[in-house]
């Protein structure tokens, strides 16, 4: 797997405050990477220096082989990488739907055509074709989360960075905007980065990074992550529901893999059980 996103011994710092400290990371093109930790361990400020929105106090950033440091690329690679925030009011620029999708592409300079075609494609991408002419602030939460996504989507990126999208929805919203970025990421071949405090999100990605005081401390796929509730409790975050739920089953005595990370996952080793037992 080529490496999109590379980072080369990276540290930030706030004045005297360190954020993160010595990271070294990659993400390879085409994967869902999930990133951990809890509030003020520095996922936020990971995801900002990626787009360009901060440079590192030491080390390197790469986008594609890009220098975030280098002012002449940073256009090229916000076009690469493409940012999505928790609250979307903040990206949503236009009054109306297709217009706010337009809006990055026509800064781009493209032409008309190309616009209407990227606008179209982005739009039937997260599923909101029938809302291209309401107003942003007429849709529910998800729904404008989705026009944001849109909205990146039309600049064609390679990456996704994704910073806590779904902690203003309800369940539905949640639901629904998960469905776009795991489509986007195994239909599409987008490389996604996703910061959240849901483990069931996480659990959906290939690999999960989780940050403690700054540093890289869990470096593994769902399932050797979430494996070790311990290890987890330790770092101030909890297992997905269902695993919760598997490991408390396991010590009552039911003989179930220790790795379940998936509702359907949990279902079938017990209907095995069942099974096994008549």
């Amino acid at each position: 797997m080529n490496s999109l996103i590379r980072f080369e011994n990276v540290s930030f710092s706030y004045g005297t405050n360190n954020v993160l400290e010595n990271i070294d990371l990659e993400a390879g093109e085409g994967e869902f990477l999930a990133v951990l930790g809890y509030n003020g361990s520095g996922k936020s400020t990971l995801a900002k220096l990626i787009n360009g929105i901060l440079l590192p106090t030491s080390g390197k950033v790469y986008v594609d082989g890009m220098d975030t440091s280098d002012e002449t690329k940073l256009a090229d690679i916000r076009k690469t990488a493409g940012m999505v925030f928790q609250n979307p009011d903040n990206q949503i620029v236009a009054t109306i739907v297709e217009e706010d999708i337009a809006f990055a592409p026509e800064n781009l300079g493209l032409d008309p055509a190309e616009i209407r075609m990227r606008v179209d494609d982005a739009i039937k991408a997260v599923g909101l074709e029938k809302h291209i002419k309401d107003a942003p602030h007429k849709l529910s939460g998800g729904q404008k989360q989705r026009v944001a996504i849109a909205g990146v989507l039309a600049m064609q990126p390679r990456c996704i960075i994704l910073d806590e999208p779904t902690a203003m929805l309800d369940p539905k919203g949640r639901s629904l905007v998960m469905g776009v970025i795991e489509r986007l990421n195994r239909e599409k071949g987008i490389t996604i980065i996703l910061i959240t405090h849901f483990m069931e999100e996480a659990a959906l990605a290939d690999r999960i990074l989780i940050l403690s005081d700054g540093k890289i401390v869990e470096n593994g796929t769902p399932k050797q992550v979430f494996s070790d509730r311990e290890r987890m409790l330790s770092l101030g975050l909890e297992v997905p529901p269902v695993t919760d739920l598997t490991l408390n089953l396991i010590g009552s005595g039911l003989p179930l893999e220790n790795d379940i990370i998936h509702p359907e996952e949990l279902i079938d080793s017990l209907l095995r059980i069942k099974e096994a037992e008549t």
